[in-house]
Parts: structure tokens; C-alpha cells; sequence
């Protein structure tokens, strides 16, 4: 190594020998090259070129390039051609890296990384990542479009291959996507390339979209490499071709479907929004064009979607690609591009319609959801597409689960067609001529039924559509014949099921076995019934739905007798004769009779609710009827018709028909465990009145027996919601009968147990149960008697209970206490078992929010009745405590010591209480001193984090002590700023929170010889706790903000001075911290203390313009204090701070060479809110700095600009350099930073009064704007719009410009003739000119000329 190294002559010789080592067994020509670069001492003539020349020869030269997967010599290279290490590389290094071909070893990089060769170590990708960023610009600037797509195809494979990226190989992989594109888009050989891409790249192109796009953290990836591919495929001179279709699908037979279909629906868009933006190229607009350009773009638009198909045939994933088509159909229905006139597309829709019917039929609910949005998407394309099969759609929308959105969206889209063209009563028709397959009616009968009941025809959304288009949009003449329409149907079905009936009691037994078992043996009859039962449900919505106003007066008499006569004929006709036929099969019903019935019942209902108040529908049950409902009740197995029976049966009596028998609803309800969802719900939501009013005392217990055990059974499943709903109504605490009743029984069930120990399980969860009621119950209803005995009983059992096993009963418990305690004045008699509870309350483990609160309210009373031997018995429990317990003891207590002291103060003063009870406080705070200023002494001395966590409630008590006793308490001083500086870990803040109040209340009677200096320990606390901690310096703030009007003139004086001159030397962090502290400090001052607040505003904004700490990092704060200042203190402004203002306020708008990564909108807003109280509040100190408010408003409509997309590293720089540093250009200020601008250039209009300070003798002000003097200056303002506008590097977007213009035209109407033409005069090209004559062509148009 000497050897070669002993000169410059034969270190090149051995670089460029032929062989690799240069000598046998010596050191290879990287070692050299590292040694030779490493020894400084070692001169070679240009050997930082030798070296680069090297490696780079060695990448290439290299078999198969072997050499780029070496990290030694990346990491040479690195070295050597790193700007730090040679800063004249770049003279030399251009052209070296041209002579070389570097895309090819850019190429064989990614294919080591893609065949795990390369180490995928992050890194060593970073090492390489580094070099390729350095020369990749030299390599692409002589680099042919050829190569650049073979390196493109390179990262294609690389992404295509399932493995996670690491983000340096991401970003080289988009450095060469992007590199690629640029010169894509400048290449005469665009078509070559598709024809390359299409080829060799397009697999590889689909797969890794596919692999990217499951993938969050490559979002920017995937974009980068699609728009490269797009570009590649659907450029100008490409689509001129009409083969280009046919050519790309080609290279698309051979790839596997599941890999396009994910990307197809995308490049579809990609491939319109290219041809509507090359439309005019590409199918012309001359005379001689025989046909229209519009429609060609649509024809190819739609070949487009028709060679597609042949992918989708021969996909295996179908949901896969029924979305895929779902997504193509969209984009053809946002371009617009299907007119009904192409006949190929629409054959192929029909045949898609008819692949759906299919798909549905095959009745496969994985695949259903994908398939009925495929239809919608068909459908709102063009109804005409569906429009002659609208009954088997909606008869298969009848077994499509009402949880399917798709298809609730196909409804409503199917319903607003006929809306529109006023054919609701075809929609009603094809509703009520609904069939359903005979394999359908065929199967397991009553699961068919309830699918149907659940399905999206039957969904209540649609229902509820129905009903409000029929009343709100059926035309005036066809309702009539709508009603004739629905009623005729009814008849023909009820007709159909009557003649099988009597068909099937003429048949022999065995059959009506097998029917009344639940068999299939007659398919038909099946589909009667079930198109009988969803006829109804559509019928229940149309009938009572037609609107009288909508049919002339004349007509309005039939239409009420159609539906009399109906009622009367059809639907109280068949129920009379089916429980007729009921009553003689007393064992057990058809099942096809019940859903009969129960649709009968449904329609007999609606008929009964009319929505017009002028017809009148008489479907009331006669009493026969009633009486044959109410004797087959217990054979009835379907549970809809329960709930039928039992609303028919409310209504009955509502109307005084009957009186209906509420023991036959308790024992249904008591019978079935748990009871009926549908019967309780409709019981709890309606009918609750009426048995409040007519049901027995016995009935009612057994009601709110039922009631209560749902809490018991099914607290978790909807029984348990629907009591938790009864519970919230304020109607139901208005039943006098039923409260009165639950209540009773709430009282009963507690008062059974004493011991939760001894209590049996269903005691226990009776008592849960009770509990759980009571958080729902409103206290206002409890009487005082029943407060009382429940917080007697409460306190009883959660003193035997365990807190541990029933930490959440005892959290309710203590809830419910509370509630009570709040709401009632407790009595004497009762307050010996309180303060024993409080005991037990300090001993418990179990503490939280819930607790603390009853602790307050158990305090509050103890002390609003006064009782001194209650308050005796509480302080000596403690006082006990402190003197026999250790310090783990001393914590927990705090809590309620807490409390105590901060009721004493603020709501029970101790004058207020005896003077045996003042005696018993003042022995307990000679306890306390005893104790606990002991135990904190000793922590002090020998501080630690966790002791000092540990004694946070300890330190929260002697804070409360200081408030208490102020004059008796012992200064903790040094030794409180000790554990101060030892609470400084995150979790640690509240501790820290507390040290701090109790420095606060020690500073307030400490001796006044020291109290500069301790303010100056206060000061610096607050510096610590709030460092960089804006949230928790709120809570800190507030006790500033109560301290400070107390302070004396001297103190306040001195913090201020101490707080300024820490302002010259601190840190960002502190510098924050403090100008937070002075903005306190100088909104709540204390008296007579004016003078000394101008002087320190003075000299803090000197500091604040002197020091760039406050210009470039902690700008904010001082924004803020600024703005306390102009806004809230104006009248103490001199014309120095004003001009100290601007200045700042200059200096942060000016540009800047590094910038924050996100856009302060703050500061934006800030600045204008300075600049507008200024010239609203202060014009006479504005007046003598008008060309400083000019220069503002200039820098902040700058400001206002966003670069243009697409720009180039060096022009994003150019911008960016323009902007100031809290602006980040990829998230410029948007419309609402734009019109708070415009506002502060209109309030330059405004007349206002100036608030400065005045005397009795001082002549009033009088109101002027600054119109006039800032005239002369608007033009410069406006010049700074004109050239933002017209800058080619940015742009103000519509939205920015125009909320700015009201601003705008304010400046105008300042300016005189002789300012307009200056400014004319001043524009340097077209451009700035003719913007300048638009904006004043616009301000002229509404300008008011007063003619008017």
C-alpha cells in the first residue's frame, strides 16, 4: 500500500491497471482508492475525479454489473462527490458521469434491491439513495427517452414484487418516474414509447398500482407512477391513432384479470378526461366534419367500456369485477358520455341487466351487495335501460336484505323517475303486481316471509318515500284511479287465497296436515300469500297516503266510499271469515291464515289514519270480532299478529268500542321469556297512558314487575333499550298511577336487604337492578320521605359490600346518592350516619370522580347544619389518622381535607360556626402543623421524583392550609423550589401544578423584606412549569392572573424589570414562557401603575425587534402580546411603539430562506388584527406612519400567493424565498385568511374615534377614517395585487381573489384620476396592464354613483 501510495504517478497507474488487485494477493483498487481518499497528507492531481472515474467504471465494466451490490464503494463515491468533502466537484463531475452510462447502473440497482442482492438494510439504501440523488441530474441531461423508459420499467418491477419499500428506495423510484415524465412530455416519439410501454412494461405497471394501492404510506408513489403511465398511454399523439384502444387491450389479453380490474375504473377516467381535453385535436371542428365532434368523443369514450368486457369475462373474482363495472358505469355517468343513441352499448347493458337477474337469482348473499350497485349505477345512467323489467326488479329487490344500501339508492332512484315524469301511479302498479319464482315459493315458506319482511322493498326509508310522493306529487287526475288501481288488487288476491282456502278444507286431511306443519305442498299457494302480504304492506302505505286537496271537491266523496266500501268488503270481510275458520280449529292455526290476518289488520290500521282530515274511514272492529281475536290470541304463533291483535285491541278501547282486557297482555308478557320485543315497544311507546288511566293496582304491580325484570334479564339486549327509553320520557313520569307504583316497589326492594353479604342472588341482582333504574329516575319525582330512606338504606349496604368485586355497582351506587344528596336538604337525624359514611369513604380504595363528588356533598350538609358533635367526630377521625398513620395514609385523606378547607372559604366562613367548632379546627390545625409540615420538610431535604409524585395530595393540603390559616403557617421556602426541580418528568405536571399554587400562597404573607426575591422565584417557576406547556400554563395562568392586581407598585415593577432582562439572554422556550407571564402582567396591572407599563412595552418591544430569536421562533407570542396591547389597552400606545410595531411586523413578512414545515394561520391573523386595531383605535399615531402601514398591507397581500403546480425545484425555491417563514408553500393561506385581509383594507374606509386618554377639559375627537391620507399610498398596495397576480411563478386562485375584492375596490375609491394613470403608468409589461384596467373596469361596476 506505501508503495502505491509513494506517489500520484503510481497511484493512477494502479487504479487503471487491467486486472483487480493491481498486485497478487495486495490490496484491491477500492481499498486503494479508500486509503488514498482517507490520507489527507496523500496529493494527487485531481484525485477526487480519478477515484469517481473508478467506481463508476467498475459499476459498468463489472459482469453483469457484480459491483453495484459492493457497499464499500458506494460509500466511497458518496464520500468523494459529497459537497462538504470537495467543493469543486461539480466542474469536473458533469462530465464525467456523461461519459458514462449511469442509467444503466441506476437500472441493475433496482434490480439487485428487487431480487434481494443489494442489502435492504435502510441504512445502505440510504447510501446508495444519496450518490444517485447527487448524479442524477447529470445522468439525465444527456440520457435518451429509451433509456429513461428502460430505468422507468425497472421501478415498475421493483414495485411490482410484494415486498415493502423502504422510503429511500421510494423516493429514487419517483425521482426517475418524475424525470421520465418531463421528458416524456417533450419527446417526438411519444408513440414509439406507447408501443415500448404497452409491450414490455404494462403487467408490470398494473401490478404495482395494485401493490401500492393497498398501501397508505405510498400514496404519493402510486400517484407519481400512474400519472408517468398515463401520460405514456393516452398523450396526443397516441389518441390520434384509432387503434389505440384495440392496441392496449391486446397487451391486456395476456395479463390475469384480477390485477387489471383494480386500476381499470381509474385509467377509464384518466382516458375520457384525456380525450375531452384533446377534443378539438383529435376528432376536429371544420365544416367538412360529417360528424359532430361531440359525438365521436362519446362513441369512443363507450368502445372504450365495450373492449372491456372481454376482461370481465374472463375474471374468476365476481365481486371483483361487478365493482370494477360498477365504476366504469359511474365514470360514463359523470362524463355524460351514454345518450341512448349508441346501439352496441346499449344491447350491452340489456345484457348486463339480464347477467343481474341472474346473479340475483342465484340468490348468493357474498356477492349481492356488488351486484345491486352494479344495477344502480345502470339505473341512474338511464331508467329507460330498466324501465320495461321494473317488476322483476322490484320483485327481486323483495329478497335483498334492507341492510344493502345500493339497494335503498335503487329505490329512490327508480321513485324520483316517476316523480319527475308523473307516472307514480306506474311505479304503484308495478309495487302491487309483485310475483315471486315458484323455486323461491317453494322453499322453507316462512323463512321466504321473513326475508321478505326485512328486505329493502319493505324497508321503512322506502316506505316513508312512498307514502310522502303519493300525498305530496300523485297527480290531480289520477288518483282516482290509483285508489280503483290498489283496491282492485286487493280483491283479486284476497279473492285467490279465499278459493284456495275453501280448496284446501275440501281436500282430505293428510294434506291440511302437512300445510298446517309448515310444509310446501303447494307452491302456488305460498306465492298468494306472500304476494298478498307484501300487496298490503304497499296498499297500508297508499291508501291513507292520497291527499283530498288533490282531488276535486266532487271527487272526494267517491274516493271515501272506495275506501269504506273496501274496508268494509274486503278487510273487515276476510278477517271476519278467517277467524271464523280460526275458532273451529281450536288447537292450532294456519300458518298462511296468520300472515293473512296480520296484513289485514296492518291495512285496517292505515285505513284508519288518513292523512287528509276531510276523509273519513270507518275500519273499526265490531264487537264479534273482537271477541273471536281476544279467544284465539293463544293459538296464534306468528308474532307479528300479536302485536297486531294487541294495537287493535288498544285502539278498541281508546275509541270507548270495548274495554279490551289488560290481563291478557301481562300474561302474554309474563309468559314469554323475555317478553316481546315488538308487544313492549309498542306498549312503552304509545299506550302507556291509557293503562296508567283503566288498568287495576294489581295490574299495574304486575306491569312494572315486567318492566323492572327487563333491567334484570336483558339490561344488555333491547328490552333492556326499550325500558332505558320509557325511563327518559318525561311523559312516563307524568303517569301519577304507574310512578306511584314503581316507586312503591323501588322502596320495597331495597328496604328487603340490610346486608349484601347475607343476601341471596336475586336480592342481589333485584337490588342491581333497582339501581340501575334509580340513575334514570328524576329526582323532582322521589318524595322527601322515600330521598331519605334510600340514602339511609344505600349507605347501609354499600358499607357490607366488597369494593373490589362490585366496583361498578358501588360506582352507581355512590351515583345515585349523589343525585339524592344534591337535590335534598338532609335532616339532623340523619347526619350521625353521614359522617360515619365519610370515614368509610376516606378508608375506601375504590375512588374515583363519583366519589369525590359525594364527598363534596356529604361535607356541604355536614357543615350547613353545624352540628359540632358531626364536625368533632369527623376532625378527631382525622386528626387520629395523622398521628398514628404512615405516610401512605396521609395521601388518600387529602382529598376530603381538600374539599373541606375550599367549602370553608368560599361558602361556610368560620365565623359562621359555633365556638366549640372553631376550637375543634384550630386543634386539628395544630395537628396538622405537627404532622404534616414535618413530613414535608423531611421530603424536601431529601428529594426524589417518585416521593414527590407520591405527596401530591399532601402538597395539595398544605396549599389549602395556607389559605386557611395565613398568618400561623410555617414557610416551606427553599425547600419548596427543591421538590419544585424534582417534578420534572411529563407525567409529573400536575405535581409540578401544585408546587406552584403553594409558592403562590406562601408569597402572599411571607415578609416584605423578601418578597422581590420570592416574586423572582415565582417568576421562574412559572418559566419552568410552562416551558413549552401551553396547555397546562392555562390553569397556571389564572392564579397569575389573581395574584398580580394584589401585587404593590415596587413588586410589580421589579417582576417586570426581572422579566425583561431575562428576555435578553433566554431561549426560545423561556423567551415564550415569559412573554406569555408579561402579557399577564400587563393586561391585569395593578393601580397606578401606568408610567411603569408604557416604559416596559417600550422597552419589550425594543427587545422583541433587537433579538432574532423573536423574529424567526417565538414570533407568536409576541403577535399576541402586540395584540392584548393594541386591542384591549390602545390609550396606553406611544408613537415609538407603534413604529416598533410595523418594524416587527416587517421583519416576520419578509421572505425568507427556510421555512416551517405547516403555514402558521395564526400569525396571518394575528398581523391583520394588530394592523386593524391600530387604525380603527389609534389614526392619530397611524397618521405619522402611514408608508409603514403601506409596506404591511404590501407584504401581506404577497403573502396571499401560492406557487403554480408543476413548477421545478428552482422555481418552487424562487417562490418560496418570497414568502415569509411561517408560510410553507405546500399549504398556502386560503379564503378565510383572504377576507379578514380584505376587511382590514375596508376598515381603512371606516370612521372611528381615537381612544387615547383624555381629561374633562380634553375637546371630544372627532370621527374620521384614514381614507384621505392613505390615498396617495393605495396605489402601491394595489401594485402589489397586480404583480402577485401576474407573477408567472404564482398564481391567487378564484376563491383568494375574490373575497379580496371588496378590499380591493375600497383602495380604489381612496385614488384620484392622477393616481390611477400612475399606476397604469407603472406597469412594466401587457399583463400588469391588464389586470390594472380589469380590476378597475369591475370596481367602476359597482361602484355607486348615487343616481339611485
Amino acid at each position: 500500500m506505501d508503495q502505491v501510495l509513494s506517489s500520484s504517478q503510481s497511484f493512477v497507474r494502479a487504479l487503471k491497471a487491467s486486472s483487480d488487485p493491481p498486485n497478487t494477493g495486495g490490496p484491491s483498487k477500492i481499498e486503494i482508492a479508500r486509503a488514498a481518499w482517507d490520507l489527507q497528507s496523500f496529493h494527487a492531481p485531481r484525485k477526487a475525479e480519478v477515484i469517481v472515474d473508478l467506481i463508476l467504471n467498475r459499476f459498468v465494466k463489472s459482469p453483469e454489473f457484480q459491483s453495484v451490490t459492493d457497499l464499500a464503494s458506494w460509500q466511497l463515491l458518496l464520500d468523494v462527490i459529497t459537497p462538504s468533502r470537495s467543493t469543486k466537484t461539480h466542474s469536473w463531475l458533469a462530465p464525467l458521469v456523461s461519459r458514462v452510462p449511469f442509467t444503466r447502473v441506476v437500472i441493475q440497482f433496482f434490480e439487485s434491491v428487487k431480487n434481494a442482492t443489494f442489502s435492504d438494510k435502510c441504512r445502505d439504501t440510504r447510501i446508495a439513495h444519496d450518490c444517485i440523488t447527487i448524479l442524477w441530474p447529470y445522468c439525465i441531461s444527456k440520457a435518451n427517452i429509451d433509456l429513461l423508459l428502460e430505468c422507468f420499467g425497472a421501478c415498475l418491477r421493483l414495485c411490482a414484487k410484494r415486498q415493502p419499500l423502504d422510503e429511500y428506495v421510494g423516493y429514487l423510484v419517483k425521482i426517475v418516474a418524475g424525470s421520465f415524465h418531463r421528458y416524456l412530455s417533450t419527446s417526438t416519439v411519444k408513440k414509439k414509447m406507447f408501443s415500448s410501454f404497452i409491450q414490455l412494461h404494462i403487467k408490470d405497471w398494473l401490478s404495482s398500482l395494485d401493490n401500492l394501492s393497498s398501501s397508505p404510506n405510498h400514496s404519493t408513489l402510486f400517484e407519481c407512477l400512474y400519472t408517468s403511465g398515463i401520460d405514456c398511454l393516452f398523450n396526443l399523439d397516441v389518441l390520434r391513432d384509432n387503434k389505440t384502444e384495440d392496441m392496449l387491450f391486446t397487451a391486456f389479453h395476456d395479463i390475469v384479470p384480477e390485477i387489471i380490474m383494480p386500476s381499470l375504473p381509474r385509467i377509464f377516467s384518466s382516458y375520457i378526461q384525456a380525450l375531452r381535453r384533446n377534443r378539438n385535436a383529435i376528432f376536429g371542428q371544420g365544416s367538412s366534419q360529417k360528424v359532430d365532434g361531440l359525438v365521436e368523443f362519446r362513441e369512443t369514450g363507450l368502445h372504450f367500456f365495450i373492449l372491456s368486457q372481454q376482461i370481465f369475462n374472463k375474471a374468476t373474482d365476481k365481486d371483483q369485477s361487478w365493482t370494477a363495472k360498477t365504476l366504469l358505469l359511474d365514470v360514463i355517468n359523470q362524463e355524460m358520455l351514454f345518450t341512448g343513441r349508441h346501439l352496441d352499448t346499449e344491447k350491452l347493458f340489456h345484457g348486463m341487466v339480464n347477467s343481474i337477474f341472474v346473479e340475483l337469482a342465484a340468490d348468493s348473499q357474498d356477492s349481492i351487495e356488488p351486484v345491486v350497485r352494479c344495477l344502480t349505477s345502470l339505473t341512474r345512467i338511464d331508467y329507460r335501460l330498466v324501465e320495461s323489467v321494473l317488476p322483476d326488479i322490484l320483485s327481486q329487490l323483495l329478497m335483498v336484505p334492507g341492510t344493502v344500501e345500493p339497494a335503498l339508492e335503487l329505490l329512490d332512484i327508480i321513485l324520483q323517475y316517476h316523480v319527475k315524469t308523473r307516472s307514480v301511479p306506474l311505479y304503484i302498479d308495478a309495487l302491487m303486481t309483485v310475483s315471486f319464482r315458484e323455486t323461491v315459493c317453494g322453499h322453507d315458506c316462512q323463512k321466504v316471509y321473513e326475508r321478505i319482511c326485512h328486505s329493502a322493498g319493505l324497508h321503512p326509508s322506502h316506505l316513508d318515500r312512498l307514502g310522502k310522493c303519493v300525498y305530496e306529487f300523485l297527480p290531480l287526475n289520477q288518483t282516482i284511479a290509483a285508489a280503483r288501481n290498489v283496491i282492485k288488487r286487493m280483491e283479486t288476491l284476497w279473492e285467490e287465497y279465499h278459493s284456495w282456502s275453501r280448496s284446501l278444507d275440501e281436500d282430505n286431511p293428510r294434506k291440511r296436515r302437512k300445510v298446517d306443519s309448515g310444509g310446501s305442498v303447494n307452491g302456488v299457494a305460498n306465492g298468494i300469500t306472500l304476494r298478498f302480504s307484501t300487496a298490503a304492506t304497499f296498499a297500508s302505505v297508499v291508501l291513507p297516503s292520497f291527499s283530498a286537496d288533490s282531488v276535486p271537491k266532487e271527487s272526494q266523496q267517491e274516493l271515501e266510499t272506495l275506501l269504506n266500501d273496501f274496508s268494509s268488503k274486503v278487510v273487515l270481510h276476510s278477517l271476519s271469515k278467517l277467524f271464523k275458520g280460526m275458532s273451529k280449529k281450536a288447537e292450532k292455526s294456519l300458518w298462511s291464515d296468520e300472515v293473512i290476518i296480520s296484513a289485514d289488520l296492518r291495512l285496517r290500521y292505515a285505513l284508519d289514519l288518513q292523512r287528509s282530515p276531510t276523509i273519513s274511514v270507518d275500519a273499526k272492529c265490531s264487537s264479534k270480532l273482537t271477541q273471536r281475536m281476544l279467544e284465539s290470541i293463544d293459538v296464534i304463533s306468528l308474532p307479528e299478529l300479536r302485536v297486531e291483535l294487541f294495537r287493535t285491541f288498544f285502539i278498541s278501547t281508546s275509541t270507548g268500542q270495548q274495554l279490551v282486557t289488560l290481563d291478557t297482555l301481562l300474561r302474554i308478557l309474563e309468559t314469554i321469556k323475555p317478553p316481546a320485543f315488538n308487544i313492549l315497544h309498542m306498549v312503552i311507546q304509545r299506550w302507556l297512558p291509557l293503562i296508567d288511566l283503566q288498568a287495576s293496582a294489581a295490574q299495574l304491580e304486575r306491569f312494572v314487575h315486567i318492566l323492572v325484570s327487563q333491567e334484570t334479564c336483558s339490561r344488555e339486549g333491547y328490552t333492556g333499550l326499550l325500558l332505558d327509553q320509557a325511563l327518559s320520557s318525561a311523559e312516563f313520569w307524568e303517569l301519577s298511577n304507574i310512578r306511584s307504583v314503581l316507586l312503591t316497589f323501588i322502596d320495597k326492594s331495597i328496604s328487603e336487604i340490610s346486608n349484601w353479604a347475607t343476601a341471596t342472588l336475586q336480592q342481589q341482582q333485584l337490588v342491581c337492578s333497582v339501581f340501575n333504574i334509580l340513575m334514570s329516575v328524576p329526582t323532582e319525582y322521589l318524595p322527601r320521605t322515600l330521598r331519605l330512606s334510600l340514602v339511609k338504606r344505600t349507605v347501609l349496604i354499600e358499607q357490607t359490600m366488597d369494593s373490589i368485586s362490585n366496583a361498578h355497582l358501588l360506582h352507581t351506587l355512590r351515583v345515585c346518592v349523589s343525585r339524592i344528596i344534591s337535590s335534598t336538604d338532609l335532616s339532623d337525624n340523619l347526619m350521625g350516619g353521614l359522617a360515619a359514611y365519610l370515614q368509610h369513604l376516606h378508608t375506601d380504595e375504590a375512588s374515583g370522580q363519583e366519589t369525590t363528588e359525594l364527598v363534596r356533598l356529604l361535607l356541604k350538609n355536614l357543615l350547613k347544619n353545624n352540628n359540632s358533635d358531626e364536625i368533632g367526630q369527623l376532625i378527631q377521625y382525622y386528626s387520629d389518622g395523622l398521628q398514628q398513620s404512615s405516610f401512605s395514609w396521609m395521601n388518600p385523606w387529602a382529598r376530603t381535607f381538600n374539599i373541606l378547607v375550599e367549602l370553608l372559604l368560599k361558602e361556610h366562613p368560620m365565623k359562621s360556626f359555633s365556638i366549640m367548632a372553631q376550637d375543634t379546627f384550630k386543634g386539628f390545625y395544630k395537628t396538622l402543623h405537627t404532622c404534616l409540615f414535618s413530613t414535608l420538610v423531611e421530603l424536601s431535604k431529601t428529594p426524589s421524583a417518585p416521593k414527590v409524585t407520591q405527596s401530591r395530595g399532601l402538597l395539595q393540603c398544605w396549599q389549602q392550609t395556607c389559605r386557611l390559616f395565613p398568618k400561623d403557617v410555617p414557610v416551606l421556602d427553599d425547600q419548596t423550589v427543591r421538590m419544585f426541580t424534582f417534578a420534572t418528568t411529563p407525567e409529573d405536571e400536575e405535581t409540578r401544578f401544585v408546587v406552584f399554587g403553594v409558592l403562590l400562597e406562601e408569597f402572599n404573607f411571607c415578609a416584605a423584606s423578601g418578597r422581590l426575591q420570592r416574586f423572582e422565584t415565582v417568576i421562574a417557576a412559572y418559566v419552568l412549569l410552562t416551558n413549552g406547556k401551553y396547555i397546562v400554563s392555562q390553569g397556571v395562568d389564572s392564579f397569575m392572573s389573581a395574584l398580580c392586581p394584589t401585587l404593590s407598585p415596587e413588586i410589580f415593577e421589579h417582576g417586570l424589570k426581572f422579566i425583561v432582562t431575562s428576555l435578553e439572554h433566554a431561549n426560545a422556550d423561556e423567551c415564550s414562557a415569559l412573554v406569555n407571564l408579561l402579557s399577564i402582567l400587563l393586561q391585569d396591572s395593578p393601580r397606578n401603575t401606568f408610567h411603569i407599563v408604557q416604559h416596559f412595552v417600550t422597552q419589550s418591544i425594543s427587545i422583541f425587534n433587537d433579538r432574532e430569536v423573536f423574529t424567526k421562533v417565538v414570533h407568536l407570542p409576541a403577535l399576541r402580546l402586540f395584540l392584548q396591547r393594541c386591542r384591549d389597552r390602545p390609550a396606553t400606545l406611544r408613537q415609538v411603539d407603534v413604529s416598533g410595531v410595523w418594524l416587527f411586523i416587517a421583519k416576520i413578512c419578509a421572505g425568507a430562506e427556510s421555512h416551517n414545515p405547516t403555514t402558521s394561520v395564526e400569525t396571518f391573523h394575528c398581523i391583520v388584527s394588530i394592523t386593524t386595531a391600530l387604525v380603527r383605535l389609534r389614526r392619530d399615531l397611524v397618521l405619522l406612519t402611514i408608508p409603514h402601514l403601506g409596506i404591511v398591507l404590501r407584504r401581506l397581500i404577497q403573502s396571499m400567493q401560492s406557487p403554480r403546480p408543476s413548477l421545478g425545484p428552482k422555481q418552487s425555491a424562487l417562490v418560496s424565498r418570497s414568502l415569509p417563514f411561517w408560510i410553507n408553500i405546500r399549504d398556502p393561506l386560503g379564503v378565510e385568511e383572504s377576507n379578514a385581509l380584505s376587511r382590514l383594507l375596508e376598515s381603512l374606509n371606516t370612521k372611528n374615534v381615537v381612544r387615547k386618554l383624555t381629561t374633562s377639559t380634553t375637546t371630544p375627537s372627532k370621527a374620521e377614517s384614514l381614507a384621505k391620507p392613505f390615498s396617495k399610498h393605495a396605489a402601491y398596495v394595489i401594485k402589489a395585487y397586480v404583480e402577485s397576480l401576474n407573477n408567472p411563478l404564482c398564481e391567487l386562485s378564484t376563491a383568494v381573489r375574490k373575497e379580496l375584492q371588496p378590499g380591493l375596490y375600497a383602495l380604489c375609491g381612496m385614488m384620484n384620476d392622477f393616481s390611477r394613470d400612475t399606476l397604469m403608468a407603472s406597469a412594466t409589461d401587457a399583463g400588469e396592464k391588464a389586470i390594472v384596467k380589469a380590476l378597475w373596469r369591475e370596481y367602476e361596476k359597482q361602484r355607486y354613483v348615487g343616481k339611485g
